[in-house]
């Protein structure tokens, strides 16, 4: 299923920037040399309870195992560098292949996408599947910090079959201000529109401008369990 695709793509008015199989970046072993391209990892501290997890090249693909407590949320990252041009891009396409060998106490499914824009803000273009809210849920700043909103699009677990290879892809952007409306998902060929999902996005975290930083997480139910994933063809495309 590997996809292979070129790194750049340049045409007369529109440059595209694209960074595919990141899945294959190299592992950190945790939190150690991230601000390398490398992927790390951590219990995420805006979720209650807690979490670990690990993470390896597992022959073509790139394997998550995670365990978790009381909602915990572990955040798997990689940075992609940084650069000028990183900064300018204002259009993002998020597509990967994911596969769940057990989904039975999964809450959330996230990707997020994190830039650093010219004037040093951090963008935060985030996407999340709510299994217990049945939808799924984009990011923007509220007081300062990230705040989970519900779309109208549908997300259930019931589609999420597990031991299957789903496909799901993603398209947002944003305005010079750090505002970002996020368009469509596609989830296993079957495409449907954000109707206004749209709201302030920007965060000083004090980030090198350009910036990029992309996330995969996955958060548990109130029980003591845990689930090991698989990532392949992860692609992001900017404009």
């Amino acid at each position: 299923m590997k996809v292979m695709v070129a790194l750049c793509l340049l045409t007369s008015s529109v440059t595209f920037g694209e960074v595919s199989d990141i899945e294959d970046r190299p592992s950190s072993g945790g939190i150690t040399r991230c601000s390398v391209s490398h992927w790390c990892w951590e219990h995420d501290l805006a979720t209650p309870g807690a979490s670990a997890g690990d993470s390896w090249l597992y022959g073509p693909f790139r394997r998550f195992d995670v365990v978790w407590k009381a909602f915990g949320g572990e955040r798997f990252h990689v940075n992609l560098g940084a650069s000028r041009q990183n900064s300018l891009y204002t259009t993002f396409t998020v597509d990967t292949w994911i596969y769940f060998n057990k989904l039975a106490h999964v809450n959330n499914i996230e990707i997020d996408l994190n830039q650093v824009i010219p004037n040093g803000d951090t963008v935060i273009f985030g996407m999340q599947c709510n299994f217990p809210r049945g939808v799924w849920q984009y990011t923007t700043n509220f007081s300062g910090k990230s705040r989970w909103n519900d779309s109208n699009v549908a997300c259930s677990k019931k589609w999420w079959t597990e031991g299957l290879w789903h496909h799901v892809i993603f398209k947002c952007h944003r305005d010079s201000a750090g505002n970002v409306a996020y368009d469509w998902v596609n989830f296993d060929t079957k495409v449907a529109n954000f109707v206004g999902a749209f709201g302030r996005s920007n965060f000083s975290l004090g980030w090198e401008t350009g910036q990029q930083v992309v996330n995969f997480q996955v958060g548990g139910d109130g029980t003591f369990a845990g689930t090991s994933v698989f990532l392949n063809a992860f692609t992001v495309t900017a404009q």
